[in-house]
């Protein structure tokens, strides 16, 4: 499994997630984007989703992950949908979880740009744990920890231009040309992919399932991770059972 975070959340941030979907998924891969955690810094007009599929792209080829599924989450959400819409083949399903819907002509993502900067530069400051208590009052302390600890790793340029692009570029029809097996999860309290919204991206991909996961706003995996681990299991072994039942019925299958 292949995942990609939100806009200002580094691999490690994403740690607490990535060790319950490796109970099942075998081996986790935790993208740190362009300009965020370890990864280098990217010179500016490059941070738009497909830059970033493109290195989505090259993680796959390089470790071989033809057959992995994709998982996004926030802009993470916009860039595995990019990746799959652009390339295909790349890996075996998407799951796109809370992808942003602002984009021309559309309501404004609800969080403010200078809310992201100023986190980071308090987390730079060492007051990352500290904001992501007051602003994340239900997350456990390692989760709060991780955001504290990650945070400040987020590059300027990268986070601002990332945000851009959510004004933009418009999700739906990059959504509808999502090759299937696809899944889209959203929260049942977000305001970022509302029940309008999501009927709005099932009727621009029917062949794409939909699920909303319960008590959750838009950092889904953090409000219920419970929930969040389910549905993706629940797709993968899908997955898993749709390619047995090819191999072994479909035309020359033994």
């Amino acid at each position: 499994m292949v995942v990609v975070p939100g806009i200002t959340t580094p691999a490690g941030a994403f740690a607490f997630a990535a060790d319950r979907l490796a109970a099942f998924a075998g081996d986790v891969y935790v993208l740190d984007m362009r300009g965020r955690g370890c990864s280098e810094r990217s010179p500016s007009g490059t941070h738009r989703a497909s830059d970033y599929a493109q290195d989505v792209l090259a993680l796959v080829e390089d470790r071989g992950l033809d057959d992995a599924v994709l998982v996004g989450h926030s802009l993470g959400a916009r860039v595995v949908a990019a990746a799959r819409a652009r390339f295909p083949g790349c890996g075996s399903g998407v799951v796109a979880i809370d992808p942003p819907m602002s984009g021309p002509g559309r309501r404004p993502y609800p969080i403010p740009l200078d809310r992201f900067i100023d986190g980071i530069h308090g987390a730079r400051a060492g007051l990352g744990e500290q904001q992501a208590r007051e602003h994340y009052p239900t997350w456990t302390d390692d989760q709060v920890a991780a955001r504290g600890h990650w945070l400040g790793s987020c590059d300027e340029v990268a986070v601002v231009e990332s945000y851009s692009w959510f004004h933009l570029e418009d999700f739906p029809p990059v959504w509808r040309e999502v090759e299937p097996p696809a899944l889209l999860l959203y929260g049942d309290e977000s305001p970022v992919v509302t029940a309008s919204d999501a009927a709005e991206l099932g009727a621009a991909n029917p062949r794409a399932a939909l699920a909303s996961v319960a008590h959750s706003g838009h950092m889904i995996p953090w409000d219920n991770l419970e929930e969040t681990v389910q549905q993706i299991e629940l797709f993968t072994t899908k997955l898993v059972t749709d390619t047995t039942h090819t191999t072994t019925n479909g035309p020359g299958g033994t």
